[in-house]
């Protein structure tokens, strides 16, 4: 599907028409950081004081690693996109609102919310510098959740060092978000994972799930043809 946008320069739209809403929608992209690189040195101190040997240790992370790239490419498939026509809607019900004036009471239904919310808003203005990265209200609420899930799956004395690597993936998607969006970048990976995530903007959204890593993108066959992509 070749999709429309309504903007690809540093410029926002309002989401809510409470301020106090609002305001959880604009999140700088340092505060996860901030928040979970803490808690990363926390969760491998826990894993060192339940006496997990370094080794192991290193492993339960690459687990954690491999689980969120797969909840990453998850995620944004089957989470955050819709169909092809719900998006196209909810495009043009964004062009069409006046600016300054709150979008998501203009959209008509649950799907059409569900989406701008959770991912039509970046898509609409995918270089809206503020809303690149998960708000802590979901973040930490989802970190707490998985390490219930991991210590039920891996048990309690290993799930510390397996939250671990998840959380390092995730700052990892987030900076790499982040920076194909709004660094300057030169090595040929970075280069490589901007194109990759420009496809998807760009050219197909339907394809280049993967933001971090086109891995499972080459698994599940959604990896975009090679092109030039919108810049």
């Amino acid at each position: 599907m070749a999709k429309k946008y309504v903007s690809n320069k540093d410029e926002t739209v309002r989401m809510f028409k409470s301020d106090f809403m609002e305001k959880f929608t604009h999140i700088p992209p340092t505060l996860p950081h901030i928040i979970f690189v803490p808690v990363v040195a926390a969760l491998l101190y826990w894993s060192t004081a339940l006496e997990v040997p370094v080794g192991r240790t290193a492993l339960l992370c690459l687990v954690g690693l491999a689980i969120w790239t797969l909840t990453e490419y998850v995620v944004h498939r089957f989470v955050f996109h819709v169909d092809d026509a719900t998006m196209e809607e909810v495009t043009r019900i964004v062009a069409s609102v006046e600016p300054g004036q709150p979008v998501f009471p203009a959209l008509k239904t649950l799907k059409q919310k569900h989406y701008f919310i959770a991912h039509g808003v970046h898509h609409d203005f995918p270089n809206d510098s503020r809303r690149l990265v998960m708000p802590p209200v979901i973040s930490v609420p989802l970190a707490v959740i998985f390490y219930f899930v991991f210590r039920l799956i891996f048990g309690a004395v290993a799930a510390p060092a397996v939250l671990a690597g998840m959380v390092v993936g995730y700052l990892i998607y987030d900076t790499t978000h982040y920076a194909v969006h709004h660094w300057r970048l030169h090595g040929r990976v970075t280069l490589y994972l901007k194109k990759h995530h420009f496809r998807h903007h760009y050219q197909n959204p339907d394809k280049d799930y993967g933001v971090s890593s086109p891995f499972w993108d080459i698994i599940f066959r959604t990896w975009g043809q090679a092109g030039k992509a919108a810049s």
